[in-house]
């Protein structure tokens, strides 16, 4: 394995951390590879070095502001990035930069074990690809041929939760003032009793807002409303951490 290895780089008054491997030369394309765990960057890199031959260098960073710094790059062309990386935050934070660089091809993979659910939804934020360390050794060196051929991989097995996914974000709820304002209270943990305290309204009020709410978004669970109503922009992204389950 040809590689050359670099711990810094100087950008400005910027100091950022990076390993390179590959040699970088003028018109090298760089392929940006995330986690912060350095096992998984190995575990994933073993399956990517084949690539240093044609001509790409590779970054392994560590920190969402080492990732940002190297996204923005001209040269860089592939960002691999591991989907616990950015956690629930992914959603709003994935979409903003398929956005800002809508050149670059992303990739999501999971080194563990990921609901599906959870896997169609970042994969919907990123519009990029998905392979998970856990497929067969043929699946993923397939998976990432396809992405170096600019082709989109997505696993078979993730096709009806993506689709799925799909359709509910198709959903546009209308919602009233106040049932905007009960979702933010909801989301901030308050049961439906005290949300009917605090706003000086009936408990069967409260009841009636939130039936309405469900049948909006054709949700029948608030877990999967509050999401909804994130990746809608109804609530802000911030309010993520507050969801369990």
């Amino acid at each position: 394995m040809n590689t050359t290895l670099t711990t810094k780089t100087i950008t400005g008054n910027l100091a950022t951390s990076c390993v390179f491997r590959g040699s970088k030369s003028v018109g090298s394309k760089m392929i940006v590879v995330v986690s912060d765990n350095r096992s998984v960057q190995e575990w994933l890199y073993q399956y990517l070095y084949h690539y240093v031959s044609k001509g790409y260098v590779f970054c392994l960073v560590e920190r969402e502001y080492d990732f940002s710094e190297y996204a923005g790059r001209l040269e860089t062309v592939i960002v691999f990035i591991e989907d616990i990386f950015f956690g629930e935050k992914a959603i709003g934070k994935l979409d903003y930069y398929s956005k800002q660089y809508p050149k670059l091809q992303f990739v999501l993979f999971s080194a563990s074990q990921l609901p599906f659910n959870k896997a169609a939804r970042f994969i919907n934020w990123s519009n990029g690809s998905y392979l998970s360390l856990r497929d067969s050794d043929d699946d993923i060196k397939e998976s990432i041929k396809a992405v170096f051929e600019k082709r989109k991989s997505i696993p078979s097995y993730l096709k009806d939760d993506i689709e799925k996914y799909i359709s509910l974000t198709k959903v546009d709820p209308h919602l009233t003032h106040r049932e905007i304002e009960i979702l933010r209270y909801t989301i901030n943990g308050n049961t439906a009793k005290e949300t009917a305290a605090i706003l000086m309204l009936s408990y069967r009020t409260i009841r009636n807002h939130i039936s309405n709410i469900y049948r909006k978004f054709n949700i029948r669970n608030m877990v999967g409303v509050l999401r909804l109503a994130i990746s809608k922009g109804i609530l802000p992204i911030e309010n993520i951490k507050n969801i369990h389950g």
